[in-house]
């Protein structure tokens, strides 16, 4: 058992956290309220830390931002709180239309295996988030990599959440920050092989 627990701590799982993570959109060109996204991991569950994302206001101004989750998509979960809770209340500070600025959960948010929706709104009216989607040819709406698949299309304006004017497609601009949950599967078996290879060595 000591030497499981040794091959676990030798490859940073001691923890249960695998790795930390970003997975990264489209700059923004407009906007200024809330949007919606999904994230879907691929193999283990995630935790997410933060997001950096643009505000509109600006550049030092203080915002408040309210990060609201759903477990399942969000289509048809647009216009009302029915349904979603609101994780937290988070402030960040703005760094310009079209430079993201940390924020930092609390409290980071899980996200088991299926697919959680997030909505982020800046409450701070002149600081709304930005986000992209007025170009000539519509806009990427899915981002992928190894660990976590994003989809974004729906944004809202203003600073009251779920209110203001409703557009689509319109996209999620920013960073999501996160880390890897390996299942306990995944730890059994990176164990084994970890011993396995100790074993070949001696």
């Amino acid at each position: 058992m000591s030497r499981f627990l040794g091959v676990l701590g030798a490859c940073g799982m001691a923890t249960g956290v695998a790795s930390a993570g970003i997975i990264t959109t489209a700059a923004p060109n407009n906007g200024s309220g809330g949007v919606f996204l999904q994230l879907t991991p691929a193999t283990d569950p995630l935790e997410v830390t933060s997001f950096d994302v643009p505000f509109a206001g600006a550049v030092g101004g203080a915002a408040l931002v309210e990060v609201w989750v759903r477990s399942g998509p969000y289509a048809g979960f647009t216009a009302s709180n029915v349904g979603w809770t609101l994780h937290e209340t988070v402030s960040a500070t703005a760094a310009g239309t079209l430079v993201f600025a940390p924020v930092v959960l609390t409290t980071p948010l899980p996200i088991p295996m299926g697919t959680t929706s997030i909505y982020l709104h800046g409450i701070t009216t002149g600081q709304g988030l930005r986000y992209t989607g007025t170009t000539a040819a519509p806009p990427v709406t899915t981002w992928s990599n190894a660990d976590v698949t994003l989809f974004s299309n729906i944004s809202r304006t203003g600073a009251v959440p779920f209110a203001g004017t409703q557009f689509t497609p319109r996209t999620f601009s920013g960073n999501v920050n996160y880390n890897v949950i390996p299942a306990p599967g995944s730890l059994a078996l990176l164990a084994a092989g970890g011993l396995l290879a100790a074993r070949r060595r001696r």
